[in-house]
Formats: C-alpha cells, structure tokens, sequence
C-alpha cells in the first residue's frame, strides 16, 4: 500500500488539474442551472425533482446541463478508478497520467456505446418512451451520485495518512450509492418494468453487461 500512495501523492500537480476542471464544470452548471443543479444534488432524498424535471424536459437528457454533468461524471469516475488501479494494480497500463487518458476515453466511449444501442433497441421494439423514462432516471440519479462521491474522492486524493483507507472508504460509499441508485429506478419504475419484463432483461444484458465487457477487454 506504501508504493501505491506514494505514486499517487508524485501524481498530484495533474490530479489537481483534473479536480479544477471538475469544480470549473460544475460552477459552470451552478452560474447556469443553480436550482437544478441543487435538486439534482438532493435526489436520492427528494425524488420528486425527478418527476418534477422530467415533465419539464419531456425526457429530453441531450441539453447543456446533462453534457456538463457528464463531462464531470467521466472526469470523476475515471479518478475513482485510477485510484483503484493503484490501490489493487489491476493493469500497468492504467498507471500515471496517460493511464488516467485511457480511463477518460474507455468511460466515456462506454457511456456513449450504451446510450447508442439502447436507443437502437428501443427504436426496433418500439419501446422509445419506456426507454427514454428509465434512462432518464438513471442518468439523474448518477449526477446524483457523482455529486456525493467527489468530496470523498477529493478528500482521500489529498489525505497526508491513511489515504488507503480514505480510498477503500469511498470505493464502499460508491458501491452502496450504485446499489440505492439501482433500487430507486427500479422502485419507481416497478410498473414499467413488469409490465415489459423481457425488455428490461434485454436491457440489462445488450446495455448493462456486454458493453462493460467489451471496454473492460480493450482497456485491461
């Protein structure tokens, strides 16, 4: 763990230009979208700002204040699994800065992938306002959920002692949120989704697993 935090801690003048870029979007959404931005932030709380926005939006994710947040969402979690890479040394190839370039494109190709194929599949079953509710929720609910995991992420970038354990700390805060992020599209799709069963497993093979699994093989 010694060599890991002290590869981090060489690492840190471009880490910090990652977190600026972060803070530098995010302001730019708060000067732009200030309420949103709070509603998003208090969704696994108050989810009535899901239903509230998404009336408003008319299902629509493709505007400026969800590219903003998913420019910070791929910035972040290509962070979280940097410093995962360092924590467990899954690959060499992820080390250091040109590492971190890989984990921006793969994440960001494989959001992207997701998106497109989902949108491909709905199309040819007909399914386009189901799919575009789910996605819509999602989507929300991981702005969500990047929101609560950066301070965390922040704090254990720059923590002087026990950085491993602030790491481990936030990658269990991370899979806690991923699972409630989960549970909530289900429960507020339940209706949705039982009423299209074959769909949705469909969905969760074509759009949750094999697109990890082709990005996992060409990253790793």
């Amino acid at each position: 763990m010694f060599e890991a935090k002290e590869i981090i801690y060489q690492n840190h003048h471009w880490v910090s230009l990652v977190f600026l870029a972060i803070l530098i979007f995010l302001a730019w959404a708060k000067v732009l979208y200030k309420d949103k931005l709070l509603h998003t932030a208090l969704l696994f709380v108050a989810k009535k700002y899901l239903f509230i926005y998404f009336n408003k939006e008319k299902n629509n994710i493709l505007n400026l204040f969800q590219f903003l947040l998913f420019i910070v969402q791929i910035l972040t979690l290509s962070l979280v699994l940097y410093f995962a890479n360092y924590l467990w040394q899954f690959s060499d190839r992820l080390n250091a800065f040109n590492g971190y370039l890989l984990l921006v494109a793969g994440t960001g190709l494989y959001f992207c992938l997701r998106y497109l194929i989902g949108l491909f599949i709905a199309e040819i079953f007909n399914i386009e306002s189901n799919y575009s509710r789910i996605v819509y929720d999602k989507v929300n609910y991981f702005n969500n959920l990047i929101l609560w995991i950066l301070p965390f992420l922040l704090l254990s970038a720059y923590a002087n002692s026990y950085q491993d354990l602030f790491l481990k700390t936030t990658f269990l805060f991370l899979v806690i949120l991923l699972i409630l992020r989960y549970i909530l599209v289900l429960v507020n799709n339940k209706k949705l989704i039982v009423n299209n069963l074959f769909y949705f497993i469909l969905y969760l093979c074509a759009l949750e697993i094999a697109p990890l699994a082709i990005i996992f093989k060409l990253t790793i």
